[in-house]
């Protein structure tokens, strides 16, 4: 079985760019099966469930995907409350949240994820700090967008409850899990740039990677920082495939806005 994974499309930030078509062509090109995202693909869930439709029913290749932190911000927050779009991404049946999908044999299990701020610099930060969610005049945009931020650790503790369950469910099987947020500190922002210590507490949590090697886990799947990276630890495969927004691909020179190759150099693809 040939899959294809990718994160972080942002169809509505990059709304300029035909993501979802040429994506579809990527895909297609590469004769996987089946594609993977790993969340972040719009702020409004319906236009996420919608365009993840539409674009399983125009391809040869089968669509199975996470919410990330932006796919539950609520378009109307007076109508869609946190709650009502979670589950109704939960209702989808391409989205692997609250399940697990197994297809020629591989298993997958996934959701969100969320973040218990394992990441952050603990010797510069308190965790009242890390509460307010705010440092040097910037806020981390799920603190007003998103109702889970008020029990972070809380909520973490509730997906990685979820996500253990499943997983022992399906123990012996081989297994890829799909999480939003980060499994593994080599995926957060290393660079020296001090407000990355504390904004890092906000990018996932230790413990996932940690779930993922004694499970047995075959190949994570994650996204939410806008890297892409792979690293072999402990028996499992960690891969972040993000494509990220168009104003971030000005770092690859000569390839400023090429939407065709910066989808090339963040899809990935396995023989499983």
């Amino acid at each position: 079985m040939r899959i294809a994974a990718i994160s972080d499309l942002h169809i509505d930030i990059n709304r300029d760019y035909p993501v979802l078509e040429s994506l579809r062509d990527e895909v297609e090109r590469s004769g996987a099966s089946y594609l993977i995202v790993a969340g972040d693909i719009s702020e409004d869930f319906r236009i996420v469930k919608d365009k993840m439709r539409a674009l399983e029913d125009s391809s040869s290749f089968s669509v199975l995907y996470v919410p990330g932190n932006h796919d539950l911000w609520s378009p109307e927050p007076s109508k869609f409350k946190i709650d009502y779009i979670y589950s109704s991404f939960k209702d989808d049946e391409r989205c692997l949240s609250g399940k697990s999908v197994t297809l020629d044999g591989v298993t997958f299990i996934g959701d969100v994820g969320w973040y218990d701020y394992s990441f952050g610099n603990h010797e510069r930060f308190s965790d009242e700090m890390f509460e307010k969610m705010t440092y040097s005049g910037r806020t981390w945009q799920d603190a007003l967008k998103n109702p889970w931020t008020r029990d972070n650790r809380r909520k973490c503790q509730a997906q990685l409850e979820s996500l253990e369950e499943k997983l022992e469910k399906e123990k012996g099987k081989k297994i890829i899990t799909v999480t939003h947020m980060l499994p593994i500190r080599d995926f957060t922002v290393l660079d020296a740039r001090p407000e990355w210590e504390y904004f890092n507490a906000f990018l996932g949590s230790s413990r996932f990677g940690e779930l993922f090697e004694k499970h047995g886990v075959s190949l994570s799947i994650s996204g939410h920082v806008h890297y892409r990276k792979e690293v072999e630890r402990n028996g499992v495969s960690y891969i972040c495939p993000c494509l990220g927004y168009y104003s971030e691909w000005s770092f690859a020179k000569g390839h400023e806005r090429d939407l065709a190759y910066h989808l090339r150099s963040s899809l990935r693809c396995f023989e499983i």
